[in-house]
């Protein structure tokens, strides 16, 4: 037994001297890439602590491994695990604890520094950005054209292109028809992108990066073809700097708008509503358009959400704007005039432009006199005389009349019941509301009716503002039936 124990515990301390923490981490990273590094733990009994922030970037675990050594006829555990950030400034790894064997080991802390790539020069490949212009103002829209082109006889078996994260920049991808070709030996895809900058100052773009998976043989061996393995190649762009000025206080447009609005009638009757339609159209940034609103005494405003409709040409940055408001007034009313400022960039001074006022005319319902009916006055009939007729009834009729009562009652509730049950069934929802809507000969009676039973219900709202479209009156009708029936008005 003894030689067994010997053994057991040279074996128990040949672990504790291999006991050991490493960290394998790069000295430096790429901007917009992300960063791994492994920490490496050997021992017998190995807790492990909880990496989640390194100066506030989030880790995320990439997995573990584990494997058991045998050096010089001793045993060594060792614990593997990958971890992974994406840091965007320098920043220090630091130290962390690790409780082995019963013992608390330390890592070494760190400092990772940011690296600057430049631009790949190669016969094979060749990833370059070119700007349209490279000093604008903030919302000004800018291209900025990808052109990446290899070899055409290369064995690619992939290519990876990393979404462009462009900082401080609203882009959107603009697609082109023609974007692949060939040229002198090359394979050339072009990528288009409209960016407008967020804000002033001196804003960078790139490098952005292709990864290019290609298959190579291993010349030194007779069987080359079969030991073919891929290799990643980094292809990197050019870095790009703009100047993004300011615009001008007080205003978020920059371009060439025009702004118009309309109305579908200026003489309404008290009850009906008028439609405004907005229009913008013209060339700039559309998408910084703040929604526009409508604030009108002694009238209801509904307005629907505007349709915004852009599109890139050799113009600029095209686009639509256009809302519609249905309007009812208490009485007539002055629609005031929209205004829209913009910068003029040509110009180098800022513009206003207006819609017009449109004056609405109400027509005021003519009230109804109330008709008061009054009671006849009594007229006594000298000609006529009451005559009262004093008859005896014997016992035995009124024990008949009582049971005749009875009877007569039981049936009553029978008949009653019979009724109830029946009208749980089917129950007639002809309501004085039902027969005006059904009796409206077109929408104009039809809004008459419905205008006081406005903001019940959202559903219903709707409907009545429908009134002012184009949708046939009868489907029309038949919804606002099923509607009011629903809500029990």
């Amino acid at each position: 037994m003894k030689p067994i124990k010997y053994i057991l515990f040279f074996l128990i301390l040949s672990i504790n001297v291999f006991a050991s923490v490493n960290l394998k981490a790069p000295d430096s990273f790429i901007k917009g890439e992300p960063y791994y590094f492994d920490i490496e733990v050997s021992g017998s009994s190995i807790k492990f602590p909880k990496i989640e922030k390194i100066d506030n970037y989030i880790v995320e675990s990439q997995g573990t491994s584990k494997s058991l050594q045998i050096i010089n006829g001793d045993y060594n555990e060792k614990l593997t695990k990958r971890f992974k950030i994406v840091p965007s400034d320098d920043f220090t790894i630091p130290k962390f604890k690790f409780i082995i064997d019963d013992k608390e080991v330390y890592t070494e802390e760190k400092t990772v520094s940011l690296r600057t790539v430049n631009k790949t020069n190669s016969t094979n490949f060749d990833l370059t950005l070119i700007p349209s212009k490279d000093e604008l103002y903030v919302g000004e829209d800018l291209v900025v054209k990808l052109i990446f082109k290899y070899k055409r006889d290369l064995q690619i078996t992939n290519l990876g292109f990393e979404k462009p994260h462009f900082e401080n920049f609203w882009y959107k991808r603009i697609e082109n028809k023609n974007d692949r070709y060939e040229q002198n030996g090359y394979i050339v895809q072009e990528l288009d992108f409209l960016l407008f900058p967020q804000k002033s100052g001196e804003l960078t773009v790139g490098p952005l990066r292709v990864d290019a998976q290609m298959m190579q043989s291993n010349n030194s061996t007779p069987f080359g073809f079969f030991s073919s393995v891929p290799k990643v190649e980094k292809i990197y762009s050019n870095k790009l700097s703009f100047n993004v000025k300011k615009l001008p206080e007080n205003t978020s447009l920059i371009g060439d708008f025009n702004i118009s609005a309309s109305v579908n009638k200026i003489d309404i009757k008290q009850g009906e509503s008028v439609s405004l339609k907005l229009e913008i159209s013209g060339v700039g940034n559309f998408d910084d358009i703040e929604d526009i609103k409508l604030d009108i005494p002694n009238a209801t405003v509904y307005d629907n959400k505007p349709d915004v409709k852009t599109k890139y040409s050799d113009l600029g940055y095209e686009g639509t704007y256009t809302k519609v408001f249905s309007i009812i007034p208490e009485s007539s009313i002055t629609i005031p005039s929209i205004k829209l400022k913009y910068f003029d960039k040509k110009n180098k001074k800022i513009v206003e432009k207006s819609t017009q006022e449109f004056n609405i005319k109400v027509e005021k319902a003519e009230k109804k006199q109330k008709v008061v009916l009054e009671k006849p006055k009594e007229t006594k009939d000298l000609t006529k005389e009451k005559v009262v007729i004093k008859e005896n009834i014997s016992t035995e009729e009124k024990i008949k009349y009582f049971i005749f009562g009875i009877i007569a009652t039981l049936l009553i509730l029978g008949l009653y019941k019979l009724v109830t049950l029946q009208g749980k069934e089917k129950v007639s929802k002809e309501t004085p509301l039902n027969k005006l809507i059904k009796s409206s000969k077109d929408k104009n009676e039809l809004i008459k009716v419905l205008i006081p039973y406005l903001k019940i219900d959202s559903t219903l709202d709707r409907l009545i503002f429908e009134c002012e479209s184009e949708k046939e009156f009868k489907i029309l009708k038949k919804e606002i039936l099923t509607r009011i029936k629903e809500i029990k008005l």
